[in-house]
């Protein structure tokens, strides 16, 4: 029997998409495509967790090259909308598998999708399938150990990214009530931290090439300067955008 993921193959803020600039670590995305795919290449790109497809189109407009783009998402909504754009969209359950052949893609890339699953091993041994030999996988996910998680360990706060309550942020937010007031658990189930990420990869066929850091575009602005700095250590980062490679 499957299991149903927690709300969605992607993330709800996909919904957002439209009208803004890109967040940072879709930026390293973009420069990781840039620099590791050849620009004549007829590349086929697929988004795992594309929401409405915007990203795709911000991809497209950035890149101008003659890719072949394809988006995958559990929500029906979304997935309709993206029917606007010209790209090809299909709706799945990742618990279930990727709708695609073996071998179908140059390059996968899938943010802040995986630590919404109950099987994130499934969901890499897809990915893997449905790479090219020497293909990409583009990871970006929140990161457990991220600087500010390791100081709230030392005084009993439960860390930004892990939720224990379906209900409520403020379960054991303890001084970040304040900041978390407004929001609602987004259905994380597994988070990760570099070592965990990096570790699972390489036991699903894929040599790790790279690891970048982004900033949490939730912070307070003031925090935000903080959190950049720490982009440099990617073990330390907001978020981990890492590079693989199917073996």
């Amino acid at each position: 029997m499957s299991v149903r993921p927690v709300s969605y193959c992607g993330n709800e803020r996909n919904d957002l998409l439209a009208g803004r600039a890109m967040w940072q670590r879709e930026y390293r995305v973009l420069d990781i495509i840039r620099r590791r795919v050849p620009e004549n290449m007829q590349a086929a790109v697929l988004d795992v967790g594309c929401g409405d497809g915007t990203f795709l189109q911000q991809l497209d407009r950035a890149l101008g090259r003659p890719y072949d783009y394809h988006g995958i998402d559990y929500s029906e909504r979304r997935i309709e909308r993206a029917q606007a754009l010209p790209f090809n969209f299909r709706r799945c359950n990742l618990e279930e598998g990727i709708p695609y052949d073996d071998a179908s893609f140059d390059v996968v890339y899938s943010g802040e999708v995986i630590e919404h699953l109950y099987n994130p091993d499934h969901m890499l041994e897809e990915c893997h399938r449905v790479l090219k030999p020497g293909g990409l996988l583009i990871i970006s996910t929140p990161n457990l150990q991220a600087w500010y998680n390791r100081i709230l360990f030392l005084f009993g706060v439960q860390p930004i990214f892990y939720e224990v309550s379906t209900k409520s942020t403020m379960i054991g937010a303890g001084v970040l009530q304040r900041i978390k007031r407004q929001t609602v658990p987004v259905g994380h189930v597994r988070v990760f931290n570099h070592r965990g990420l990096t570790d699972l990869l390489k036991n699903e066929g894929f040599d790790v090439l790279a690891s970048s850091g982004a900033t949490f575009q939730s912070l307070p602005k003031a925090v935000q300067v903080i959190d950049s700095a720490f982009n440099v250590r990617p073990k330390l980062a907001s978020v981990m955008v890492v590079t693989a490679r199917k073996n």
